[in-house]
Formats: C-alpha cells, structure tokens, sequence
C-alpha cells in the first residue's frame, strides 16, 4: 500500500496531499468507511451492484468545457500537476441501474455517520452543513428529482459507476491534454 500512495503522492495528481505519509491511513480508513456504507446502502434500499467498489467522477450540473478547466486549475494553486479532466456526457449513457450518486462528493455527504462511527475525519462539526438528503446513496435515476430538490443551492454530486464494462463503453472527451 505504501508504495501505491508513494507513487500517486510523488505525482502530484488530483488530490495528492491525502496519500502522503502523514495523511494516507487516516484517508483510506474513510475511504474504505465511505464505500462500504455506500454500498450496503444502496444494495438494502435498491438491490444488487455489479462490484463492490465504484469508480468516482463528478457531475456539475450545466458545467462548460471552459469552467471545467478553470475548476481544474483551481487545484494547481494546491501543489498539483495540471490536469486533464474527463467529460462525459451523460445524456448518452443508456444502462443507469450500476451508476449511483451522492450529494456533493462521498466524504462529505457520509461525513457525519463516519465521525458518529469514529471516523477521524479533517475539520470540526461546526464546519459542515448535513443536508437532509447526505447520509444516502441513490440510483441515478433519481438524479432530476434530487437536483430539483438542490438546485437553489448550486449542489455538485459524485457519481459512483459499479460496472467496470460499462466505463468501457462510455464516450468522453478529455480536456486539457497538450
């Protein structure tokens, strides 16, 4: 494991300060918290999953090519490498039933239930607003109803794709690349 986190630490990709030394067990303890809750959840309220563990993109409602590269230079101002950031379009996904979502990503909709499990999670309890809605995963055939429900708030969400095949399957484009 050690050598994994060295690895994405020393390149500096999205996110890297959480798999250095310092940050790394307290990160993959949530991680691995999180993504149990998330499909123990789902599969009691919903049914079956494909695989146990997702792959994360996140979904910004109505965002533009440019404002998705601006988002991603945003993180360069945290010591990270520039990035290339994958569009999907969602509309052309046919098969939905293995693609989840939560509100915002899944450390902070899960956030509350992995500190009430003693969780060590970054920040205090006063540093989070808990929507009604975080604390769950749904299908993403939920995702109009959910976003109407938010869209006043301006809420992003995490996508959790629980069919590997299906990543194959899907178009993109990615931005950024030279």
């Amino acid at each position: 494991m050690d050598e994994i986190c060295n690895k994405i630490s020393s390149q500096k990709g999205w996110y890297w300060p959480r798999f250095a030394m310092s940050e790394r067990r307290d990160y993959l303890e949530r991680r691995l918290f999180v993504e149990k809750e998330l499909y123990e959840d789902y599969t009691q309220e919903y049914g079956t999953l494909k695989e146990k563990i997702p792959v994360y993109f996140y979904l910004y409602p109505n965002i533009t090519k440019q404002r998705a590269i601006e988002l991603g230079k945003q993180r360069m101002g945290h010591g990270e490498m520039e990035p290339h950031i994958l569009m999907v379009k969602i509309q052309d996904i046919e098969d939905t039933k293995n693609i989840t979502f939560t509100l915002n990503d899944s450390h902070t909709a899960y956030w509350k239930r992995a500190m009430e499990s003693g969780i060590k999670c970054r920040g205090d309890g006063n540093t989070h607003v808990v929507l009604q809605d975080h604390n769950k995963v749904f299908p993403f055939s939920m995702i109009e109803q959910i976003h109407q429900k938010y869209k006043a708030q301006q809420i992003n969400y995490e996508i959790q794709i629980w069919d590997y095949q299906l990543l194959e399957k899907i178009s993109y484009t990615i931005l950024g690349e030279a």
